[in-house]
């Protein structure tokens, strides 16, 4: 795949997966608008203010994330078609397709995979990962978060932990072991892989504070949170790695599409 280097074409490329995922940061602060409103300070602000004020941390970990990723990525074979597109290269857009099958299913079976474990650690934290049977508000309030799921989790988490995170780790690895061991032209399975362990720890991590809001955090329910997540970015990183960030996103949201039709299911059935 071809794609020219330059700060210039580089800044293209970044700007239009920011243009992506903005598309999440607007998702996440939609549905965020009814619960800042419930905060008697923020009750009489109007709704584009909510939603400004509620994208203000999104947005500026994705402009420093997207950077991030823009000046590591494409410098050690990290590929996502959408920035080789905006910064004048040659999109393979049929590895996309082509990738589309194993992405879905790796997506769909992690979901399972994970509900199946989240079952087992349930017995320790009395949390489940699934949404829980409940009456016509919580099947509302699901509905409701589609997009932030689908938008902000599919896409704007694969930029921020695996674009942003992942492949900076992975080229500050690189570069410190071609100063101190045999010089490669890209880094090893061995560099690559400690980047992927590291990001998805850093996404199961990064799912506490959302927790935190809803349960009190114990040590096994921030071992629960942490793992299971963990073992999905596992995956995710590796999809990054071996096929595209896209391919990735699309997994992501296969595993959010799983969760919601099973949830679907429960709330209507009980």
């Amino acid at each position: 795949m071809a794609s020219p280097h330059g700060w210039k074409t580089s800044a293209r490329g970044a700007a239009a997966l920011f243009a992506l995922g903005l598309l999440g940061v607007i998702a996440l602060a939609t549905y965020s608008v009814p619960a800042l409103r419930e905060i008697p300070e923020l009750s009489a602000l109007s709704y584009p203010t909510l939603v400004l004020l509620a994208s203000v941390n999104s947005l500026l970990l994705l402009v420093v994330f997207v950077s991030l990723g823009a000046a590591t990525a494409p410098r050690i074979g990290l590929t996502s078609h959408v920035f080789t597109w905006a910064a004048g290269g040659t999109p393979e857009w049929g590895e996309i397709r082509g990738s589309l099958p194993l992405a879905l299913a790796l997506g769909t079976g992690l979901f399972v995979l994970i509900a199946i474990l989240d079952v087992v650690f349930a017995q320790f934290t009395g949390v489940t990962v699934g949404e829980p049977p409940g009456d016509a508000d919580a099947l509302a309030d699901l509905l409701a978060s589609i997009p932030m799921r689908l938008l902000y989790g599919g896409i704007t988490e694969e930029l921020l932990l695996r674009w942003g995170f992942m492949a900076p780790v992975a080229y500050g690895l690189w570069w410190v072991w071609n100063r101190i061991g045999e010089p490669s032209d890209v880094p090893s399975e061995p560099v690559l892989w400690v980047a992927i362990v590291v990001s998805a720890v850093m996404f199961g991590v990064g799912h506490l504070p959302a927790l935190a809001a809803t349960f009190e955090l114990t040590t096994p329910l921030v071992i629960r949170t942490v793992v299971l997540n963990a073992l999905a970015g596992l995956v995710f990183g590796w999809l990054f790695w071996r096929r595209s960030l896209e391919t990735a996103m699309i997994a992501h949201a296969a595993f959010h599409v799983a969760l919601v039709v099973t949830s679907v299911v429960l709330l209507v059935l009980f």
